[in-house]
């Protein structure tokens, strides 16, 4: 798992009033929990924290936070809000690990190759899960979790019991599918009603014709009367 540093600042102005005046100063309010350590209240730039964010890991890396630039301490990101519009990140939560403590921590899923159903039009792929939590070392936590979905067919499941990966332990329910491949739902139409159905489409329009002619005529012969 990737490694990012991250400079923090104690942060004294908490609450909601406080959290708004921190992102006006250019700064993602957050706090470090964990290690049975007091909980802090910091600042972190959000320059620095979209840069560090910006590695293929994206949010599952391993943070040094250095906080007043002299305690290192290295965390996770628990969890991330942010603006369901700008998308900008409004607040962080870490938690403080030890490199001989395992923790649990959810990584993505990422599927490779390409269904044998999906690829000959029989099938739809359904990626289930797209996270599964795991437990190892800070060390082992992997980048992503890989499944080959190459040999999936029609009815065919890969599930969280299935999963393999050096050094770490799932957790989820391991009898839940991770991906599987659907049969895709075909709507028939019968026939006999296709047939009825344009039949009786064409006596009602014949009918309206016919009252279309008949009201033609009656309009004409009134107006011969009144000639």
């Amino acid at each position: 798992m990737a490694t990012v540093k991250l400079p923090a600042q104690p942060r004294t102005a908490t609450g909601k009033q406080g959290a708004k005046h921190t992102r006006e100063q250019g700064q993602v309010p957050a706090v470090v929990y964990g290690e049975q350590e007091e909980t802090l209240s910091l600042s972190i730039s959000a320059a620095e924290l979209r840069a560090a964010l910006a590695t293929p890991s994206g949010r599952n890396v391993i943070v040094q936070l250095g906080v007043d630039g002299v305690d290192v301490t290295p965390a996770v990101i628990r969890d991330m809000a942010r603006d369901p519009i700008t998308r900008e990140i409004l607040h962080v939560d870490f938690q403080r690990i030890s490199e001989n403590k395992p923790i649990n921590i959810r990584v993505p899923v990422v599927l490779t190759g390409e269904s044998v159903a999906v690829k000959e039009g029989r099938g739809i792929l359904d990626h289930a899960m797209r996270e599964v939590e795991v437990r190892c070392l800070p060390k082992h936590i992997p980048m992503n979790i890989e499944v080959d979905v190459t040999e999936l067919d029609v009815g065919n499941a890969i599930h969280v019991n299935e999963l393999v990966h050096e050094n770490v332990e799932f957790l989820d329910t391991p009898e839940r599918p991770v991906v599987d491949v659907l049969q895709p739902t075909i709507f028939k139409v019968d026939e006999e009603e296709g047939e009825e159905g344009a039949e009786g489409e064409a006596a009602e329009g014949e009918a309206a014709e016919g009252d279309e002619g008949a009201a033609a005529e009656s309009d004409a012969g009134e107006s011969k009367d009144a000639s």
